[in-house]
């Protein structure tokens, strides 16, 4: 008792005082322990529902959504209201027992009221689905399909819900709104009937808008039907034919919901009990529609025809001219439902007794793969190919025998009698009098004068029949036997020698540019899941594209190499080639490596020398880079500082000994002076040239007389002064600098500016900029540096104020 005292009072407080998310949680553990004794929690969160805090609305939905999922609502049947239960046989199923009685009716009580919830909490969903905020509407929408499909509590008003939401004016909602019966009618496929009753009250529905039509019948057109719901066929295609007729006189005929019409026709019609006499009705507004709508649209009509005639084992001659002209659509080469028109093409060829017309066919689709891409021509080509094992002889191959002949032909021209005709042209004329009583699309009677006497083939012909392309060759073949792609030419050169196409796979996925480029990527293909579309009624389109044979492996693996040429497609030869190449040159490399370890071949001896070699001249004197010591030399200077302080008090002590005596420089220099000459020399009037500096000579001027001394005798005599050895030692480096010539051109450029351009804060104008503009940029330079006078000025009022304040 202690014990449960205390988890009352931790739920009393956690009712009045805790988080959100506690008092959800204690009231959902309230109502799961005693839901007959807690009905007013169960009050209490269908209230929270009704409240427009958002995040407070939403938890109470997936809360209460959970109770009635999983421990209020009955799997079997649905709820009673208590006037509904058997009250005069309550005596019976009691046998008397008043405790029993009681118990029942009280259980009773509890169903109505339980039911009266439920509906209050389905308004309230209503309520929400009606907001203006997606997230809310998407959460609702969530909700009715959860307790549609999983109770049968109130299912007919959550279905009404659910189907209204397909005229959201949020076309997010609109789609998942039809996304979900979809996935309702997979769980639940009895319920189709149904459905399709709700959603033909709201396309009659009078307020009802375009877009919730086309929702609805794209909805529609997507259920899978079988033999056994024929009587649905039915009520579907009476559907469809009532919208196609009334968008037919609006004139909407080129729509995106004429399309889902047709296509919900073509789904409905081979399970439907149809009446022959009103399908032949619509016949004309087919055949007119084909011609006026898009290309995807006019493809839709067409094979609703082509049922229609199939069906009556008569396909006429006007369809067959609609789908020989529609095979010159510019809208072909870029349309979606490629698959679905040479299907049609292929089944109409196959259904085709008239191998004139077969030849017109194969004729025309030649001359279009001209303009078209690789995967249609691939598809065209094997179409054409499967047409001719059932139907040999059609091809007409002269043209490969003609092109070797090149004798000439002569034939004799004909006799004709007085009135200028010849004998078989009045006979022709003759026989073909009495053919004039039938009517028809073919128009045989207008086809007279110089029409009769035309044997050449006619591409620009609208019936088939009479292009004569029996007379032409296909010389398209030749062509496309020579294709830049290699499967385009080796489909044409096995139609050329008369074998069938051994293919496997789906040309118009295999041979697109994605799945070139994905071959690239050097890796296998990722599987698709088994679990994708489980929960989809129509499986779309698919988007992942599944690799088979050869194609799902990498063309950098060993697995590849090791198939074989032969088992390789030609399309992708090239990629074996180029990695059986690769593979034999790593592996010989390899080799290379491995042999050739550890040692120095002759031929990279003689390299080495050869860039050693480089760096003497034809003198054999060394080359040295005086600039790249120029940073060593730096590293010493305080080194060699030292040293030069030393050696100049050594010349000034030895200058002074032979200021004392007269130095005698005929033992040194025999024949060198005259006797008339003065002995000594001024140093103010020695003059240095260029030359003697580079050889090391120089000469001395003293009046008459020059001397010339080598630099090398006067360092072993030690007579030069300090001030000359200076000036030799700043000579040292003089290759380190550049001449003036090499950047005159540059000092040029920039003579025509009144600025500096020389000094330091030196600029180029190779522009030719203005003044103007080379001021303005000057003065923005230093105002970014801080070194322009307000700059300055400011940051000098700051110092003195800080002064001030100490």
């Amino acid at each position: 008792m202690n014990s449960k005292n205390s988890d009352i009072n931790w739920m009393k407080t956690v009712l009045s005082s805790g988080t959100l998310a506690d008092k959800m949680a204690a009231l959902t553990i309230q109502i799961q322990d005693a839901p007959v004794q807690n009905l007013s929690r169960l009050d209490t969160l269908i209230g929270m529902v009704k409240k427009k805090g958002k995040r407070e609305c939403l938890m109470a939905v997936d809360t209460l959504k959970d109770l009635f999922l999983s421990e209020l609502l009955l799997d079997n049947r649905k709820l009673r209201m208590f006037d509904q239960h058997p009250l005069l046989e309550l005596e019976n199923l009691t046998s008397g027992n008043k405790d029993v009685r009681d118990r029942r009716l009280l259980m009773w009580y509890y169903e109505a009221q339980l039911k009266y919830r439920y509906s209050a909490f389905i308004k309230a969903l209503e309520m929400i689905s009606h907001d203006t905020i997606a997230v809310t509407k998407r959460k609702a929408l969530g909700t009715i399909f959860e307790l549609l499909a999983g109770k049968p509590e109130q299912e007919k008003l959550l279905l009404s819900m659910l189907i209204n939401k397909l005229g959201d004016p949020d076309y997010k909602i609109a789609s998942k709104a039809a996304h979900l019966l979809s996935r309702l009618v997979h769980r639940h496929p009895n319920m189709n009937s149904v459905i399709v009753l709700e959603i033909e009250q709201l396309l009659y529905r009078r307020n009802v808008s375009v877009k919730a039509q086309y929702y609805a019948i794209c909805f529609l057109n997507q259920l899978i039907l079988s033999q056994d719901d024929k009587e649905l066929a039915g009520r579907l295609i009476a559907v469809y034919f009532s919208f196609f007729k009334a968008f037919v006189k609006r004139g909407e005929v080129d729509s995106k919901m004429l399309s889902a019409l047709l296509t919900g026709v073509n789904r409905a019609y081979p399970y439907a009990k149809v009446d022959r006499q009103k399908m032949e009705e619509q016949v004309d507004t087919l055949y007119r529609i084909v011609h006026i709508v898009n290309f995807n649209t006019s493809v839709q009509a067409l094979m609703l025809l082509y049922q229609v005639m199939d069906s009556s084992d008569n396909v006429s001659d006007r369809y067959y001219m609609a789908l020989y002209r529609k095979l010159l659509d510019p809208g072909l080469k870029h349309s979606s439902k490629q698959t679905m028109f040479l299907n049609l093409l292929f089944k109409s060829m196959k259904k085709d007794v008239s191998d004139k017309r077969l030849k017109a066919f194969i004729k025309r689709l030649l001359q279009v793969c001209a303009f078209q891409t690789t995967p249609f021509i691939c598809a065209a080509l094997y179409l054409l190919s499967e047409v001719l094992k059932s139907k040999h002889g059609l091809l007409n191959l002269n043209h490969m025998a003609e092109d070797d002949e090149e004798e000439e032909h002569f034939v004799d021209v004909k006799e004709e009698d007085d009135s200028g005709c010849s004998e078989e042209s009045t006979d022709s004329e003759e026989e073909s009098k009495p053919n004039i009583s039938k009517a028809s699309w073919v128009h045989r009677v207008q086809v007279t004068g110089k029409m009769d006497t035309f044997n050449d083939y006619d591409p620009q012909h609208r019936n088939p029949l009479y292009c004569k392309a029996d007379k032409a060759c296909e010389v398209e073949l030749k062509r496309l036997a020579a294709h830049f792609h290699p499967t385009v030419a080796l489909f044409a050169q096995s139609i050329l020698k008369g074998e069938s196409i051994a293919y496997t796979g789906d040309p118009l996925q295999d041979f697109t540019l994605i799945r070139f480029l994905d071959r690239f990527v050097y890796r296998n293909p990722k599987k698709k899941s088994a679990g994708d579309t489980v929960n989809v009624v129509v499986q779309p389109k698919s988007k992942h594209y599944e690799a088979k044979g050869i194609k799902s492996v990498a063309v950098n693996t060993e697995e590849f190499l090791e198939k074989g040429e032969k088992q390789v497609p030609v399309e992708e030869l090239f990629f074996y080639k180029y990695f059986s190449q690769k593979a034999a040159k790593d592996k010989k490399r390899d080799l290379d490596e491995d042999s050739n370890a550890g040692s120095v071949s002759d031929e990279e001896f003689d390299n080495f020398l050869d860039k050693y070699e480089k760096q003497f001249d034809a003198d054999g004197d060394v080359r040295f880079d005086f600039a790249g010591e120029f940073g060593k030399q730096t590293k010493k200077k305080k080194s060699k500082s030292k040293r030069v302080t030393q050696e100049e008090d050594d010349e000034d002590d030895l200058q002074d000994d032979l200021s004392d005596e007269e130095p005698d420089f005929g033992e040194d220099f025999p024949g060198s002076f005259d006797a008339d000459e003065p002995m000594g020399f001024d140093e103010e009037d020695v003059a240095f040239s260029d030359e003697d500096e580079e050889h090391g000579v120089a000469d001395f001027s003293s009046g008459k007389g020059k001397v010339k001394r080598k630099s090398e005798l006067s360092k072993q005599k030690g007579i030069y002064s300090a001030k000359k050895q200076r000036k030799d030692k700043g000579s040292e480096n003089t290759d380190l600098f550049a001449a003036a010539e090499e950047f005159s051109h540059l000092i040029d450029e920039n003579a025509g500016s009144k600025f500096d351009m020389i000094g330091a804060n030196a600029m180029s104008n190779k522009d030719n900029a203005d003044a103007k503009q080379l001021r303005w940029e000057m003065e923005r330079d230093k105002w970014m540096r801080g070194a322009d006078w307000k700059s300055r000025r400011k940051v000098s009022r700051q110092g003195k104020r800080k002064n001030r304040k100490r």
